[in-house]
């Protein structure tokens, strides 16, 4: 990699880099020149430009087509694109900056080419230009960018050849789906700033690359299953449509041979195609795969890692002679996340390692976490077999805080140093204190050499000019939970009330005090204002949960009294960061965060009824349809967890119970569920009933995690004549139980 001419880091104080600001007399207004037939999404990028251009000087200026090859306007001018490029430029971008690097080089003393093998190389030189005068987008959104004044930014002396380190870098929304029926028109204004934001900074772009999930869309059991069920995995003694493939079925691995080099043969950009297992479990338990699992492995969902192994060397083998340039890709996840014990991917496999057994309140090489230390384990086992890693992140679980950007300071260049180059993270949402491991993540994929310290100087002052250093102090406060190894942060609700404990809410509150009064620019009081809100929100949740408990349990008139009054505070506190917009800031991420506890205080004030359920049990995937949780028993000794996660649970000794009615005596009952976890080995679930309101109750079947799990369980002998009975999913004590339920439903007759 060669980064040619690169300044130091500048420092906060220094940030408008005034040392490449350099005036010169022009007498004609700058340019940005394009190509007269040039792409749309050049023309975005030219148009940004041109506006931040524009904002630097002061004057307008111009954004103007040119055919290359005839004459270019007078005056001082940025050329965009390589089709202005000279024959030296072109051998320095067919050899020097990978898929989507950069030449920046001065033509004359008024005349400056930025250009690189492609639209996004083209991008990323228009954006690394910008950074080097000094301009910085510190996160998505409006009132974060910093834009220096100068009249007349420097066009002479450059020389530089810029390629990045990482060559994929991108995060992605998943959580935003929630907002299906509560704000879609947010969800495309979300994902634009975020899009916005990354490629100002050089990310979203990378080599094209696909390693999804991709079993179930190469091989579709709609079109395979009822001809050749022996494609599909054998389970339970029967071929199945809905779990894995049968990866030594060669027919199998020729489809996904034939596929590949398809997509390859249609898209000469395409660096990958993904040879990933399906999400979860349900291996292929037939005599030829279970021979490449490791003896102990066999017959279990785990260990899987030589069998999908040994099935992307045999699909790469056929490509490579068609596409020898290109990778075949998997997750290294679930089932397969352990390193292999015997198969080594093949030097055209890409593993892309999922970051399983997560602590992210820590870097991976943290030496006090016992956690990150499997994961360690993890990267060193794939590296010693792998010539290409990815990381697949999990960034941003949850709506509260998410003050982690010291794992992403130091994990990307420790990754760096054991042959990383791709990351891709996975984004829920937005949380407060979130953004500033996005901005430092973005710029060491970029370069990890940087300084992070430097990176951090300048998202602070940028954002906060004079409140920098109270507003630091906010952030740090909310990070006491790193200095006990026995807390981690991995994603989980239940985590939230030790990472977060309201006591230190109300400490971080008071921290902001003098930033509100150091801000001095509406940008720098909307961004102090922004974090005001989140921790009113974490407040107002706090006291809403508190007040629901003790109406619940006295549900005499000073309680409900107290019940409404927090509830109609709560209220306002989520109206207020709704002005946001709904999708946008971490405040209002999911007001499903206070969504059961308000349904709960409407039931427990008379202001609803919530009628139990009668007849067929409603299917439901819990954290999808948030007004389950009000149909859940609460009282003494039975109550719902009060952890949901888009379908996770997380408990410790806590049921989750309903109370299910039939319109007349039960003849027939069957309980149908899915349950999942990830490998942790986090401990079991129980079904239970109780027919004494939850004074005794008898276990019907025990669900260990360690795996998906479509279960039935035929309850008829004991629901027998029954009208009503209280329904639980019980947790196992002590283990911090991380678990999926889903898809429950109980049919009655």
């Amino acid at each position: 990699m060669n980064h040619g001419y690169r300044p130091t880091i500048i420092r906060a104080t220094a940030l408008v880099a005034l040392a490449l600001l350099v005036p010169t007399a022009q007498a004609l207004a700058l340019s940005v020149v394009v190509p007269t037939d040039c792409p749309q999404e050049r023309a975005v990028v030219a148009d940004d430009l041109a506006q931040t251009l524009t904002q630097m000087t002061g004057e307008d200026t111009r954004l103007l087509r040119r055919d290359p090859g005839r004459a270019l306007p007078d005056g001082p001018k940025v050329l965009l694109g390589d089709e202005f490029a000279s024959r030296l430029d072109r051998t320095r971008l067919s050899r020097h900056v990978g898929y989507d690097g950069y030449v920046m080089r001065s033509l004359d003393d008024e005349t400056l080419l930025l250009c690189g093998r492609n639209e996004a190389g083209h991008a990323n030189a228009a954006y690394g230009w910008l950074r080097e005068l000094g301009c910085r987008w510190l996160m998505p959104g409006p009132n974060a960018a910093v834009i220096p004044q100068t009249p007349e930014p420097r066009l002479s002396g450059w020389d530089e050849v810029e390629e990045p380190a990482w060559v994929h870098r991108n995060l992605w929304y998943s959580g935003l789906k929630l907002f299906r029926e509560q704000a879609p028109e947010d969800i495309a204004a979300a994902r634009e700033e975020l899009a916005v934001w990354q490629r100002r900074n050089r990310m979203g772009q990378g080599v094209p690359v696909r390693f999804g999930h991709s079993f179930l869309h190469v091989v579709p059991a709609a079109d395979y299953f009822e001809t050749h069920p022996e494609y599909f995995a054998l389970y339970n003694g029967e071929r199945i449509p809905d779990g894995q493939l049968c990866t030594t079925n060669e027919d199998v691995i020729e489809i996904f041979a034939d596929a590949a080099i398809k997509a390859f043969d249609e898209n000469p950009d395409l660096k990958s195609f993904s040879l990933s297992p399906n999400d979860g479990y349900r291996w292929c338990h037939c005599d030829a795969c279970e021979a490449l699992d490791p003896p102990e492995a066999r017959e279990t969902r785990r260990g899987k890692a030589d069998r999908v192994v040994t099935f992307a060397n045999a699909v790469a083998r056929r490509v490579k002679e068609r596409h020898p340039d290109r990778w075949l890709a998997f997750y290294a996840y679930a089932g397969c996340v352990v390193p292999p014990t015997y198969a080594d991917p093949d030097d055209n496999v890409l593993v892309v390692l999922t970051h399983y057994i997560m602590d992210s309140l820590r870097p991976i090489d943290a030496p006090d976490s016992k956690w990150n230390a499997t994961f360690r384990d993890y990267v060193d086992g794939w590296g010693s077999v792998s010539e290409q890693m990815f990381l697949r992140e999990y960034y941003c679980r949850w709506w509260a805080p998410w003050p982690m950007w010291p794992g992403a300071a130091e994990d990307i260049p420790w990754l760096n140093e054991r042959n990383f180059n791709g990351f891709n993270a996975e984004l829920e949402g937005r949380s407060e204190a979130a953004e500033i491991g996005w901005y430092v993540l973005g710029q060491l994929l970029w370069d990890p050499s940087q300084d992070a310290d430097a990176l951090l100087d300048e998202y602070f002052t940028g954002l906060y000019g004079p409140a920098a250093g109270a507003m630091r102090e906010y952030f740090n406060t909310l990070r006491e939970a790193a200095a006990d190894p026995s807390l981690r942060a991995r994603g989980g609700y239940d985590e939230i009330p030790t990472l977060f404990p309201p006591e230190l809410i109300a400490r971080a509150r008071e921290l902001l005090r003098p930033a509100e009064a150091a801000a001095e620019t509406d940008a720098q009081r909307f961004q102090v204002q922004r974090s005001v809100d989140a921790m009113a929100t974490m407040s107002a949740w706090y006291d809403l949960d508190a007040a629901v408990g003790e109406a619940a349990a006295d549900p005499g008139d000073a309680q409900r009294a107290r019940l409404l009054a927090v509830r109609d505070r709560s209220v306002e506190v989520l109206e207020r960061v709704r002005g946001y917009d709904l999708a946008r800031y971490w405040s209002s991420q999911r007001d499903g965060a206070m969504l059961a506890l308000l349904e709960d205080a409407q039931v427990l004030l008379g202001e609803v009824t919530i009628d139990p359920w009668i007849g067929d049990f409603r299917a439901d995937t819990f954290g999808m349809q948030a007004t389950a949780l009000g149909r859940m028993v609460r009282s003494d000794g039975i109550r719902w967890s009060d952890s949901v996660d888009n379908g996770y649970i997380y408990g410790n000794d806590l049921r989750a119970t309903w109370y299910v009615r039939a319109e007349a005596p039960i003849e027939a009952c069957t309980l149908k569920a899915l349950t999942y976890d990830t490998n942790e080995r986090a401990g079991w679930i129980e079904w239970q009933l109780s027919f004494d309101s939850g004074e005794t109750w008898e276990t019907v079947a025990r669900v260990d995690n360690d795996g998906w799990a479509r279960g039935e369980v035929d309850l008829t002998e004991l629901l027998a004549g029954r009208e009503e009975f209280l329904l639980a999913a019980y947790f196992a004590p002590g283990s911090n139980a991380r678990a999926r339920l889903s898809d429950v439903a109980v049919e009655l007759k």
